[in-house]
């Protein structure tokens, strides 16, 4: 009988999951909404308890929101209805459910390493991967794969500090350019009963050439390039690969590598910039083949 690896990626509005075959060609994928519990055993067992074919299993990869150490406990609080996983071995949690090797990895750095070994940045020395969602996510890679940092922090550019000198405050640059951060600049433009709930809304009135979306988007890529120059600033990759749904949009992904390489030479004054923008090649299935990969490694 044919054995499979099982990924699971764990997220504040999802679980999802999948079966992989040696390949890494998905053979199934389903997902069920997450729910907030009280405990972290309700969580697990609920996590658990919608896994199929576990006899068909061998090997689970699990990716996750927060940081994550590379032994697989959480030392961050993340999305709201998985909050209560702080603190705990995701390892543990689940390997003494289902008696299968399990591995753990956050979720942007699963999704930078599915890259690094079998998407866009297959081949390169030195990588970095940008996930715009809710907030932004991030991962470095050299030639051997993730970059963690003594902390398990390295990658984690949503949290790239900037002085911001209206508030006197120490801001994220995440804050700026993730999804939210689009609703919120387009949501500041316009009256209250024009305000919007999603960021798609943003595009497709940019799309449709609404003026106040259009100003929107160009502050948000701004904002996005911004985030892009210091990674390169700080690392100078080969490439840095962008993921999140937005990423797929061709207007997007190419409006991005332009104000990237003029930004480049306007402001740090540099035409020799060589690092590409490219978006992620396994978008919406990054996570989990990621998380495959990860514990196929370890």
């Amino acid at each position: 009988m044919e054995k499979y690896n099982l990924g699971i990626d764990i997220g504040g509005t999802f679980i999802k999951y999948a079966l992989v075959d040696k390949k890494y060609n998905i053979k199934e994928k389903w997902k069920v909404k997450s729910v907030k519990f009280d405990t972290k055993d309700e969580l697990y067992d609920y996590i658990c308890s919608n896994i199929k074919d576990i006899n068909l299993v061998d090997v689970i990869g699990v990716s996750a929101p927060g940081l994550i150490d590379q032994d697989s406990y959480v030392k961050s609080y993340a999305a709201e209805n998985i909050v209560i996983m702080y603190g705990t071995n995701i390892n543990h949690e689940i390997m003494k459910r289902v008696n299968r090797k399990v591995i753990s990895i956050n979720d942007a750095k699963s999704a930078g390493l599915c890259e690094f070994k079998i998407g866009n940045a297959r081949g390169s020395k030195s990588s970095a991967f940008l996930i715009l969602g809710t907030g932004t996510g991030g991962c470095l890679c050299n030639q051997n794969g993730v970059i963690y940092g003594k902390d398990a922090f390295a990658g984690e550019f949503h949290n790239i500090p900037f002085m911001n000198y209206k508030t006197k405050k120490i801001d994220k640059m995440g804050d700026y350019s993730s999804m939210t951060a689009l609703i919120k600049i387009y949501n500041d433009k316009v009256d209250k009963n024009a305000e919007v709930e999603y960021g798609y809304e943003v595009c497709a009135k940019y799309l449709n050439n609404d003026e106040v979306a259009k100003n929107a988007i160009e502050e948000w890529i701004n904002n996005i390039v911004t985030q892009l120059i210091a990674i390169t600033v700080t690392y100078n990759p080969e490439i840095i690969c962008i993921g999140g749904g937005i990423s797929e949009e061709d207007w997007f992904i190419n409006k991005l590598k332009k104000q990237y390489k003029e930004n480049c030479i306007k402001y740090l004054e540099l035409d020799f910039i060589t690092t590409k923008i490219d978006r992620c090649k396994y978008n919406n299935d990054s996570n989990i083949l990621g998380a495959i990969i990860n514990a196929n490694i370890k």
